[in-house]
């Protein structure tokens, strides 16, 4: 009874407004609504995070993590490297052979011996331009708010650390409004795994390279994160996939070692 009350009174209610009020009413509702989208979706968009303090670090974060994560998606699929050398195609990607030999018979040789330094030297090169342009808008930003701004050009330098990408902007600047601030640099820490899985990437290399093969089921064993997938060829050639159940992103790489040639063992 309450309920159906409640119905009849709105129902009433709607009708003393006539046909044109109430066509005004939903027309104001619609305008809210689309007000409300609007609000939300420059929020969502904006540098800085909602409910997140203003600071260098959390502007210039929100400036450059969109720009990172394809990069790092592309660097990724690619054994680390943007243009890959030496590379066999999986998938639609050119995925670079970190251990490799041509021969059958024997294991194959080291093609790049530090995956992490090689893979932060390409994803440094990729976002210097965003990197740069993202510390002229933190001073276009202080100044927007305020502030007197002095800065100097500087540089920047991306490192995998345990669980985060670090970047870091040498960039010296003063701000001043009420009283002066002076910051050397920035470090901007961004929510990674790639550091733990280039590490497993490394030492399955290695096992390629003593042993010919790795056994993929101990990594994940003793790291219940880890998902590594390997997929064989015809011509000897594997593919590794590691994967971080959590973060979702992936390693991929390509080896080649001690290989047999087509029929070995099948001879009567």
């Amino acid at each position: 009874m309450h309920k159906n009350y409640k119905l009849d009174k709105f129902s009433n209610l709607m009708k003393g407004f006539g046909k044109k009020g109430q066509i005004g009413i939903f027309v104001i509702l619609a305008l809210v609504i689309v007000g409300i989208i609007i609000v939300f979706l420059i929020f969502r968009n904006a540098n800085i995070r909602i409910g997140e303090a203003f600071t260098p670090e959390s502007f210039l974060r929100g400036c450059i993590e969109d720009e990172i994560k394809p990069t790092m998606n592309l660097l990724s699929k690619q054994g680390g490297y943007t243009n890959p050398e030496g590379f066999m195609l999986f998938n639609n990607s050119k995925v670079k052979y970190l251990c490799y030999t041509s021969e059958f018979y024997k294991t194959c040789m080291v093609q790049q011996p530090n995956i992490k330094a090689q893979y932060e030297k390409e994803l440094n090169n990729a976002i210097k331009t965003k990197v740069n342009k993202c510390a002229s808008d933190l001073r276009a930003e202080y100044e927007r708010r305020g502030f007197g701004v002095s800065a100097s050009s500087g540089s920047s330098s991306s490192e995998f650390v345990p669980k985060s990408l670090k970047v870091k902007i040498d960039m010296p600047m003063t701000v001043t409004k009420d009283s002066s601030q002076t910051f050397k640099g920035f470090d901007i820490l961004i929510e990674s795994s790639m550091y733990e899985l280039l590490m497993t990437a490394n030492s399955i290399i290695d096992f390629e390279s003593t042993y010919g093969d790795s056994e993929t089921t101990l990594y994940m064993q003793y790291y219940p994160n880890l998902r590594i997938e390997k997929i064989k060829f015809s011509d000897g050639s594997k593919i590794y996939r590691i994967a971080d159940v959590v973060t979702k992103e992936q390693f991929t790489f390509a080896s080649r070692s001690l290989s047999w040639p087509p029929g070995y063992g099948l001879e009567s």
